[in-house]
């Protein structure tokens, strides 16, 4: 009877094995991948004749999907744009991922990698920091016939909207919103967490300058922030410096008031008076609650 399971894992064993069809071999070293190599190294350069020795008379360039079948020397203008937009340019491994070359069976030698484009846009001197994955086709002479290439685009829309003169909204010198921000400092003045509260929405998270990068306080945080603040100081004040700014901002649907104040109280420990600048922000979501709330000004005043 135990020669009966045996068998059965054997035969599953063998249909796993019949299941597998070997399609080429994969390569971590490999002549197409240096071709790969000298190619964005003259990319980089502004060589043309290396970045055009490496193409196939007609090459398809493939970029997130769309294809566009062009010549050598079409493609090798490229490299001109590259070098004409960019200044500083630099074209590395995009690690810890490393390149492959894969010989299939029925479509010859292909080279994947995962490269970081950086540089300094010269018009607009917007930062390029672009990972990049790239595929590559080669006839039997070893030139690549296409290059295939899949990025997010976010930045170059960046760059053409820098190029131009637009608005992204409306600027409020009066607006519910600012009033509600003036509210909100009369209820910290007087120490009224409830009134406070209620300006704010339930997913709301706080951060100032002197918390870490992108440390932040949820309400429950925060409000143990305040009552530690409460007990040490008295006689709290904000007055007003300028006037505050509702911007509604197009681009992301946002409403944010923006206000500066000067900040005096009195420490209940020793007597002394405390003061000093400081700006906050505070962005509102559709039911005109507080979702993030931002403090800029210095700890050292505190000490």
């Amino acid at each position: 009877m135990k020669k009966i399971p045996i068998l059965i894992v054997l035969l599953l064993a063998m249909m796993a094995a019949l299941a597998q069809k070997k399609n080429g071999e994969v390569f971590i070293e490999h002549p197409a991948m240096d071709k790969v190599d000298k190619l964005w190294n003259a990319l980089e350069k502004g060589d043309k004749t290396t970045y055009g020795s490496l193409l196939a008379d007609t090459v398809m360039v493939v970029i997130n999907g769309n294809r566009n079948l062009k010549t050598r020397d079409e493609q090798v203008k490229s490299v001109d744009w590259w070098n004409k937009e960019f200044e500083d340019l630099k074209v590395a491994t995009d690690t810890p991922a490393y390149a492959d070359a894969i010989d299939y069976k029925e479509s010859g030698v292909w080279v994947q990698d995962w490269l970081r484009l950086k540089g300094t846009h010269k018009e607009t001197g917007i930062k390029l920091d672009l990972s990049i994955h790239n595929l590559y086709s080669f006839n039997d002479e070893g030139q690549i016939t296409s290059i295939h290439h899949y990025s997010n685009n976010d930045v170059f829309q960046e760059i053409n909207r820098s190029k131009t003169t637009r608005e992204n909204g409306k600027v409020y010198i009066g607006h519910p919103y600012i009033t509600k921000v003036r509210k909100l400092a009369n209820a910290y003045c007087d120490k009224d967490l409830d009134a406070m509260k209620a300006f704010y929405a339930d997913d709301v998270f706080f951060s100032n300058t002197t918390m870490k990068l992108k440390e932040q306080n949820d309400m429950e945080a925060q409000t143990k922030v305040w009552e530690s603040q409460f007990s040490e100081m008295d006689d709290i004040n904000m007055k007003q410096v300028g006037y505050p700014d509702c911007i509604y901002y197009a681009l992301n649907d946002d409403y944010v008031v923006y206000s500066w104040w000067v900040f005096t109280a009195t420490s209940i420990a020793d007597g002394k008076k405390i003061e000093f600048p400081m700006m906050l922000s505070h962005t509102f979501n559709d039911e005109g609650k507080i979702v993030n709330s931002m403090g800029y000004y210095s700890s050292n005043h505190y000490e």
